[in-house]
């Protein structure tokens, strides 16, 4: 990773061009003509199917069928080649076998088409042969300048009225609308297509990558961010293009289109080599979920909540704030929905006193007129509509829950269904969203189409709905976070960092001694605690007298990573005596340990009363570059795993985040009438670890553990380091 070199501040990189290399996608998305390469007469088979989908969805343009055997295929002449096609051709549609999918392309190179969507699989998905194929298949792809979808993929829709295309062999026609549907895996394709439509979710583009050989997650991203018709995205991907530019693309979006994603391959990789704290407990796909933070897009874990997210998305408006309001005819979905609230990070809205007055007119006298409200069986259509009404109406609430279960034959789905799209209608200049769960039988389905149709988000169970409003409140919040600045640090010497580094690859290691991590720190002006390393039992008395006690004593080995571990820190020496009883018993259980140690030692340090603990670190990922870890320190890290991480680099808002989603920020901030620590000094301080990772790219791993934070700035101080190199490319500062 080559440093900043030029007037940009030290421990800034160059903003990422989220334009370079990205593919085009016109020709994809909105050619003029098609040519359908291994079209055929027979149906039932994708090159059939293709065909007849790209006339039924009526394409607005020319459709070329391609096969050597046939004159004409669905009343259009067929030509044996596309070299043979007398007109221009945008795009070709590649379903022949693999053995022809190489000429293919090379008579679409030939015939000067920009584009081509490789249906044909049985390429890296199948082996070392199919690989060296594809591989092939990309080389003339970027020789000729085309751009390519797939191989092994299902194919590319685009519904606006201008283009009309349906390029894919999915059994459904989607719907019109303002979702663009990314998915890596094409067999889902089909599935995705019939869900949304059975959802009256439309879609403005749909694109299956297949193995993504070519066009990548970023390209599309791209082509989305300035598509006027998509409003939100939706993703399903297995892997990543170039990440940092997914961030730059994503984080521009996300101001204006949500975006949401799953992200499949949640498996812990790399946890065995992970030595450190912070590389432990980055070792899954905690990148992944620092990635998304950091961009603001929305992750689920199925597809079902992609769809449940969806339809909150697209049919209703955001929440202005947090505060819900329920309203049930029964008390067991009502408690389900409460709890739900809470567990989503909402909060239960308190009603006016005049929305309680309209409620006791219309209600049952055993109803409840708080929040949750039952109305109990009793409560028919007519206070459906009035009950939800009043909810919307209520100032102090930003969103409605409404429940709903079948008590009696007189009181339908449709009904109630009808009744709260009524109030929905009459309510909607207030911009408040509301979503409805129904637990109907399947049977009595029609009161789910009547919301849907009218753009009222319907769901089976209260916990979707209610997390569906959560996401959408993230959302907002999200909009309204401020755009962070990286900060560069000038007060650093930046020369003995890298006589630090150099010296200890130079002798073939790749672990600093507790010195040269100490000296490295100081040096990048972290706040280090004062400590002396002593070889022997007999210079012990003598540093622990000039230190005063009570003072800390610990191993220092290099074979030793975590030294509570085998007994090697002794805490709360008081005196003379029991430091040397300390220093016997490190010493004995030296002794026991497997490989034995032949060189080891102990630091002396002053023992420290109070502050909280904290752990600061740093691990690398091979794809997303360096992570930055802050959580609640000590002993128990890794237990409690109270950590958040960040993409290096760490911005002023992203630090300040990063501390605030900590479960123990409440204990940081200052409870029972305790001081808070600094909170300014700690978010520099991950600001300034942020630096250091990204300037000197060979700390492979790093810990903080603990970093004590005060209230007051002069009191904090790094207790305890450890840290790793490897060697890379560049070493500029």
């Amino acid at each position: 990773m080559s440093q900043v070199k030029s007037a940009a501040k030290p421990g800034l990189r160059r903003p990422v061009d989220a334009t370079k290399n990205l593919r085009n996608l016109d020709a994809i998305f909105k050619p003029k003509s098609i040519a359908v390469i291994g079209a055929s007469r027979t149906p039932e088979t994708i090159g059939h199917t293709i065909v007849k989908n790209l006339v039924d969805f009526g394409f607005n343009g020319p459709v070329y069928p391609v096969n050597p055997k046939a004159k004409f295929i669905r009343s259009m002449r067929a030509y044996r080649s596309v070299l043979e096609i007398p007109d221009e051709v945008d795009m070709a549609i590649v379903c022949v076998p693999k053995q022809l999918a190489l000429q293919a392309v090379d008579d679409c190179g030939r015939k000067d088409i920009k584009a081509v969507i490789m249906i044909t699989a049985g390429f890296s998905e199948t082996g070392t042969k199919g690989a060296q194929l594809e591989q092939q298949i990309f080389e003339r792809i970027r020789q000729y300048g085309m751009s390519m979808i797939g191989p092994n993929c299902m194919g590319v829709i685009n519904t606006d009225a201008g283009v009309r295309m349906d390029a894919t062999f999915a059994s459904h026609l989607p719907l019109e609308g303002n979702i663009g549907f990314l998915s890596q895996s094409g067999a889902l394709g089909v599935a995705i297509i019939e869900r949304a439509t059975s959802m009256k979710l439309g879609l403005s583009s749909f694109v299956s990558l297949g193995n993504h050989t070519d066009v990548s997650v970023d390209d599309c991203l791209a082509f989305w961010k300035d598509d006027d018709l998509t409003e939100l995205v939706l993703l399903y991907i297995e892997s990543f293009g170039d990440p940092h530019r997914f961030v730059t693309l994503t984080r521009e979006m996300n101001r204006k289109k949500p975006i949401i994603a799953v992200k499949s391959g949640r498996t812990a990789a790399g946890a065995k080599a992970a030595s450190s704290h912070t590389a432990s407990l980055a070792a899954s796909d905690v990148s992944v979920e620092a990635l998304f933070e950091a961009t603001g897009v929305l992750r689920v874990d199925t597809v079902e909540k992609l769809f449940d997210y969806a339809q909150a998305f697209k049919m209703q408006p955001l929440p202005q704030g947090a505060r819900i309001g329920i309203v049930s005819n029964g008390g067991g979905p009502a408690i389900l929905a409460t709890d739900a609230v809470g567990g989503y990070g909402l909060e239960m809205a308190e009603f006016s006193e005049e929305t309680r007055e309209k409620l006791r007119k219309v209600l049952a006298e055993d109803a409840s007129i708080n929040n949750p409200v039952d109305m109990i069986a009793a409560a028919g259509a007519k206070e459906f509509e009035l009950v939800a009404g009043y909810l919307l109406e209520d100032p102090n609430i930003d969103a409605v829950v409404v429940l709903f279960t079948p008590p009696r034959a007189s009181v339908t789905a449709k009904d109630v269904a009808n009744g709260i799209v009524n109030t929905f209608e009459k309510n909607r200049d207030r911009r408040k969203p509301i979503v409805c769960c129904f637990l109907n039988r399947e049977d009595e389905r029609e009161g789910k189409i009547i919301l849907r149709n009218a753009g009222v988000p319907v769901y089976e169970f209260p916990e979707a709905a209610v997390q569906s409003l959560a996401a959408m409140y993230r959302y907002r919040k999200m909009q309204e976070r401020p755009v962070g600045q990286v900060i560069g640090f000038e007060d650093v010497d930046r020369k003995k960092v890298r006589k630090i580094i150099d010296g200890v690859l130079s002798s073939g290691r790749s672990a600093l001694n507790r010195n040269e991590v100490f000296d490295l720190l100081r040096a990048w002006r972290f706040p280090v605690i004062s400590s002396d390393l002593i070889d022997s039992r007999e210079r012990l008395v003598k540093a622990a007298k000039k230190m005063k006690y009570p003072v800390v004593l610990k191993l220092a080995a290099d074979e030793v990573s975590h030294k509570s571990d085998v007994g090697g820190i002794k805490l709360n020496l008081r005196n003379e005596a029991e430091l040397l009883e300390a220093y016997d018993e490190v010493a004995a259980n030296v002794a026991k340990l497997t490989p034995k140690i032949k060189k080891w030692a102990v630091t002396i340090e002053p023992m420290i009363i109070g502050g909280r603990e904290v752990v600061l670190g740093v691990s690398s990922d091979p794809l997303f570059g360096k992570l930055i870890m802050v959580g609640m320190g000590g002993i128990y890290v890794e237990v409690l795993k109270d950590v958040a991480f960040r993409l290096a680099p760490v911005s002023d808002v992203d630090a300040r985040s990063m501390v605030e989603s900590l479960r123990g920020y409440p204990i940081l901030k200052g409870i029972r009438g305790e001081k808070p620590v600094h909170l300014k000094y700690l978010n520099e301080q991950i600001e300034r670890l942020s630096a250091l990772a990204v300037e000197f790219p060979e700390i492979s791993e790093m810990d903080m553990n603990p970093v004590l934070f005060f209230s007051k700035k002069e009191q904090c101080m790094v207790v305890d380091a450890r840290m790793n190199v490897v060697p890379t490319e560049s070493k500029e500062v």
